[in-house]
């Protein structure tokens, strides 16, 4: 009983430090009322006595050793606030808890090639480590020494002002969501999201089976991981054409739109006056993996974890091998994080080009010097599919000789960085640096095409997989919204010769998106199918082209863009009701507005269309 009591007695000492960690993520919400600053109180208390409710029973066996449980307890408590730590870091950057994305990063060796981290970021961990190690020992030792009769009487009143009021709290805290999702109370339960490791209590089936109650609906729908494909729809007919031209689509990570300047990137503003330019081009994600996803496949990007599941291939490389094209990819970054050789490049392993070493931009150097090089040993007459995928705006990396803004050379300090800080404008200079020596070496790119007179007779796409932002409309980086500075991506298309006399054209003004790139090179290729009968997408370049919105997609939540407004919805079962509208363009959240149900009803269908 007395190692017991020393056994409890630190239980529940570190219960209290861990809600006092869990409070933290409070001060991320705002807007409260005073009901709903109540119930996500609650929220946050239930889920962390919830967690310790686990751990004491994990723990309990080893409760009656002499100092094993203690030690074994303090392990497992710093594990968990340490986590608790991490994730308020993750969420105050990214607006997001530490999720399935997170630990893809953590278990992929791959996924390393895509994540800049600076120095900072590790000392505070290592701080935080000492930190908690240190105060678990003191607890223990000072636990050890308390007079016993004193330890035992304070374990009682402990007991006794502890046990009923937290029961009560958890069923009341249960009872609110719960109440509050079947009447699609969103002010209530949206501000849950800040809540780690929060499990929701929904009366939905309960209230429909029983009383015959139907919470309102608001347009669910969730990712399904496990779904069968039914894709595509008809097999692909290819009308053989007589003139084929060769294909590159040159892509750079992380270039928003708003940041091309006649000074800044020339070289991109030059291939752009020979192109045709689509001012109000989306990606169909925030995120790398799924902007690549919409790009190849020309569907929308939650149905990226079907396609990975069953290692399903794009329809572009089947189309292009009937048609005898060279196919390469050159890549500064590694294909199987994300899952690339799993999905987009599954039965194209052989042409893929992406072991490279260094530094972002030292990546890049390699990777265009190799792209370059290949024109040169191509003796093949086969016309030529060429996607290169440049990295270094995404890591903020240039060598010195292109720091066209001078910013002292040292490491981002991502803990410093919030709307208006000196952090943050120097990572501006940085990304600037970066997308300016890419801009060199899409200037080499082009020289070489004419330099091999493949320029006028070939198709060449430029644009990029997401954006980037810097709190122009309240976040920072990518992967955290579906705001403009996200999302709004270049794309350019310059045609070869034999197409310009086509009657072909931009549609200026018109919204356009990554899911529309495959429907439009299949057209030109000569697949007769309806590109609803494959893709989400649409031929650019038909005469009845219109978008009326464009639709993208990340881990967690799905965007349905208008050039007004932005509805934004969770993918996950338990927060379909966490819905947003937010202005297109400043993306802030609006009240009073609805959504446009025939937009979401569209969405839907476009999301289970290709799913069995």
């Amino acid at each position: 009983m007395l190692k017991n009591r020393n056994f409890s007695l630190f239980f529940k000492i570190n219960l209290f430090i861990t809600i006092l960690i869990f409070m933290v993520f409070l001060f991320f919400n705002n807007t409260y009322t005073y009901l709903s600053f109540a119930v996500t109180l609650l929220g946050i208390i239930s889920t962390a006595v919830t967690l310790y409710i686990i751990l004491y029973l994990l723990l309990f066996i080893f409760s009656g050793t002499k100092k094993f449980g203690l030690y074994l307890s303090a392990l497992l408590f710093i594990v968990t606030d340490l986590a608790l730590v991490v994730d308020l870091f993750i969420y105050k950057l990214f607006h997001f808890h530490i999720n399935a994305m997170v630990l893809n990063i953590l278990t992929s060796p791959d996924a390393m090639d895509s994540i800049q981290t600076g120095v900072m970021p590790l000392v505070v961990v290592v701080v935080m480590i000492v930190i908690f190690v240190l105060f678990e020992l003191y607890l223990m030792k000072k636990i050890l020494k308390v007079e016993e009769g004193y330890k035992r009487e304070l374990n009682s009143r402990l007991n006794r002002f502890m046990v009923i009021p937290i029961a009560l709290l958890i069923v009341t805290e249960k009872v609110s969501y719960g109440m509050a999702s079947l009447f699609s109370k969103n002010e209530i339960i949206s501000k849950f999201k800040v809540v780690p490791l929060y499990q929701p209590l929904t009366f939905t089936k309960v209230a429909a089976r029983y009383f015959g109650f139907k919470a309102e609906e608001q347009a669910k729908y969730s990712i399904k991981t496990t779904a069968d494909l039914n894709y595509p729809l008809k097999p692909l007919k290819i009308e053989k054409q007589k003139e084929k031209f060769n294909i590159f689509i040159i892509a750079m990570d992380a270039l928003k739109y708003s940041i091309l300047d006649e000074n800044l990137t020339p070289n991109i503003n030059a291939l752009a006056k020979d192109s045709l330019v689509f001012k109000e081009h989306y990606s169909g994600g925030d995120a790398t993996r799924f902007g690549i996803f919409s790009l190849m496949y020309g569907l929308n990007s939650t149905y990226w974890f079907s396609f990975l599941n069953s290692n399903q291939k794009p329809l572009l490389f089947d189309v292009l091998k009937e048609l005898n094209y060279k196919i390469d990819i050159f890549s500064s970054t590694n294909t199987n994080w994300p899952e690339f050789r799993k999905t987009c490049y599954v039965d194209i392993q052989d042409s893929i080009h992406d072991n490279f070493e260094g530094l972002p931009w030292k990546k890049d150097e390699q990777n265009t010097a190799l792209f370059l090089k290949s024109f040169e040993e191509n003796s093949s007459s086969k016309q030529r599919f060429s996607f290169i995928f440049l990295d270094s705006p995404h890591g903020y990396s240039y060598p010195e000789s292109y720091n066209l803004y001078g910013v002292e050379k040292s490491d981002i300090n991502y803990m410093a960085i919030s709307e208006g800080s000196d952090e943050l404008k120097k990572t501006v200079k940085r990304y600037k640096n970066a997308v300016n020596y890419n801009d060199m070496l899409v200037g080499k790119m082009i020289a070489k095409f004419k330099e091999k007179n493949l320029y006028d007779n070939s198709l060449i796409i430029f644009t990029s997989d997401h954006g980037q932002e810097f709190y122009e409309q309240g976040n920072f980086g990518h992967n955290t919204s579906f705001s403009k500075g996200q999302t709004h991506v270049p794309f350019f298309i310059k045609l070869p010769k034999s197409l310009e006399d086509k009657g072909l054209k931009e549609k200026k003004g018109e919204l356009s998106s990554h899911q529309d790139v495959v429907p439009t090179l299949l057209t030109l290729l000569g697949v007769t199918n309806l590109p609803k009968e494959y893709s989400n997408g649409k031929n650019l370049f038909a005469k009845n082209f219109h978008r009326e919105y464009v639709f993208s997609a990340n881990w967690t939540d799905s965007a349905v863009i208008t050039k007004e407004l932005t509805y934004v919805f969770s993918n996950l079962p338990n927060k379909m009701f966490n819905n947003q509208i937010r202005d297109s363009r400043t993306y802030k959240k609006l009240k009073g507005e609805k959504s446009n149900s025939k937009l979401i009803l569209d969405t839907i269908d476009e999301n289970r269309k290709f799913l069995k």
